[in-house]
C-alpha cells in the first residue's frame, strides 16, 4: 500500500478552525466492505429489537414512522478483523500521525444512523470537554453521501478552544450562528475534528440512512491529563494501537513511528473481546442544558 499524505492546508485547517475534509480517502475495497458491515448490523439490531432483544453496542429507538437504528457502538467487539484493516488503512494511519501525533491511540469505534425526518436531530453542542493539553479527534469516515442542505455537518470554525454558550447561541442564532459553515461529504470521504469543536447537524431530508464510522483518537498522555478514565482503561487502548501496528506491518506499511506498544499481543479476537469487555464511562458531550426551539431550529419550519 502507498502512503496516504495530509496536505499542509489540511493540517493547518485541523488546528486554527478544528477539522478538515480527507476527500476519497478510503479504498474503494475497505468502503464496500464497511457498508456490508452497516447493513448487515442494522438488519441484525431491527430483528432482534421485533423480537424484544436486546444487542450490546445497538440503539434502536421508536420514530414516528417505526423503529429504526441510530448507532451501533463497539464495533470491535462485531469485526474486530473490519476494525483493524480500517484503522491500519494509510488515510486513518496519516490521520493519526499527522494529526494526533505521539502515543496516538484509538478509544472508540461506533457507527452512527442518520435517517430521513422525522428522526433526532443532533442539535449543537461540543464534544467530550478536556484541558486541551493534548489532541483529541473524532474522526468520521463517511459510508454514504452527506450533501449541503440535507442535515450535514455544521462546524463554526474556531470555536473549539472554550465552552461557549450553546443555550444563548441556539436562542439567538438557530442554526445561522454567526461564522457557521455547512460540511458536505461524500461516500469514501474522512471528515477530521476537534472534539470541542462546535457542531450539529439539522435534520436529513432525503429518503434513505446516512451511515458514518466515528472514531475517537488520542494520545495516552491526553487521557492521563483528563484523569476520568483507569490507567488499565488506558493500557488496553495502547494494546488496540498495537493491533493496529500489527496490521499495518503485516500490509507492508511503515510503523516505525509507532514505537513503545506492547509487544505480548493474543490474536485479533481474544485481545478484542478484552477490550470490549472492560468498558468506563466516555467524557460527556455539552449540550445546552435545556430544549431551545425557534421557529427554524432544530427543525426548520418547512419540516415541521
Amino acid at each position: 500500500m502507498q502512503k496516504y499524505h495530509i496536505s499542509d492546508a489540511q493540517k493547518a485547517a485541523s488546528l486554527q478552525d478544528g477539522y478538515t475534509r480527507l476527500p476519497n480517502a478510503l479504498p474503494p475495497e475497505l468502503l464496500r466492505r464497511w457498508r456490508e458491515l452497516a447493513e448487515t448490523l442494522e438488519s441484525r439490531a431491527l430483528q432482534a429489537h421485533a423480537r424484544t432483544e436486546r444487542i450490546h453496542g445497538a440503539c434502536v429507538i421508536e420514530d414516528p414512522v417505526g423503529p429504526r437504528l441510530m448507532r451501533f457502538d463497539d464495533i470491535l467487539g462485531e469485526d474486530p478483523d473490519a476494525v483493524l484493516e480500517l484503522l491500519a488503512c494509510p488515510a486513518m494511519l496519516a490521520v493519526a500521525r499527522d494529526l494526533c501525533g505521539p502515543g496516538v491511540v484509538p478509544l472508540q469505534l461506533d457507527i452512527l444512523y442518520k435517517h430521513q425526518h422525522p428522526h433526532p436531530v443532533i442539535a449543537w453542542h461540543q464534544g467530550a470537554t478536556h484541558p486541551r493539553g493534548y489532541p483529541y479527534l473524532n474522526v468520521g469516515v463517511y459510508l454514504d453521501d452527506a450533501a449541503g442542505d440535507d442535515g450535514c455537518l455544521k462546524y463554526v470554525p474556531g470555536s473549539q478552544h472554550d465552552l461557549k454558550d450553546i443555550c444563548a447561541l441556539s436562542e439567538a442564532h438557530g442554526w445561522d450562528v454567526p461564522g457557521v459553515v455547512e460540511q458536505p461529504a461524500c461516500a469514501g470521504d474522512i471528515l477530521v475534528q476537534d472534539m470541542m469543536i462546535l457542531h450539529g447537524s439539522a435534520p436529513k431530508r432525503s429518503p434513505g440512512v446516512r451511515r458514518t464510522v466515528y472514531i475517537e483518537l488520542r494520545p495516552v498522555a491526553g487521557i492521563a491529563e483528563s484523569r476520568r478514565q483507569s490507567p488499565e482503561w488506558s493500557e488496553l487502548r495502547r494494546r488496540w494501537m498495537a493491533l493496529v501496528a500489527r496490521r499495518a506491518r503485516n500490509n507492508g506499511l511503515d510503523t516505525s513511528w509507532l514505537d513503545d506498544l506492547p509487544v505480548d499481543l493474543g490474536s485479533d479476537a481474544e485481545e478484542a473481546a478484552t477490550i470490549v469487555a472492560r468498558w468506563e464511562p466516555p467524557i460527556p458531550a455539552f449540550y445546552c442544558n435545556r430544549a431551545v426551539e425557534t421557529d427554524d431550529y432544530p427543525v426548520p419550519a418547512d419540516m415541521r
